[in-house]
């Protein structure tokens, strides 16, 4: 994880550049809403390969109460998780 908070670290000046929504859409489905600026959505691309490129079994999770999310709008997820691995049923379970 400390490769997820370097990449943070020289982005600092991306505050509010991204947002992620969870929600529904009008006909019930499950959905998930990125918008961003080019170099908001750039970073989450560098965090996404980041966690790829991790060892099997590896997360990360981000955190707006600990500062994590400075790149999001306030509005956005409050938690965001990374998993590396074979994606498997395990909480939380979205409805």
């Amino acid at each position: 994880m400390k490769a997820i908070h370097d990449i943070l670290s020289r982005h600092q000046s991306l505050a509010g550049s991204l947002r992620v929504l969870t929600g529904n859409t009008y006909s019930g489905r499950r959905a998930i809403y990125i918008s961003g600026s080019p170099e908001g959505l750039r970073l989450l691309a560098d965090l996404l390969r980041e966690q790829a490129d991790a060892p099997a079994n590896e997360f990360c999770k981000l955190e707006r109460e600990s500062g994590d999310l400075f790149f999001t709008t306030d509005d956005s997820v409050d938690v965001f998780e990374m998993h590396t691995g074979t994606p498997a049923k395990h909480l939380p379970v979205l409805e």
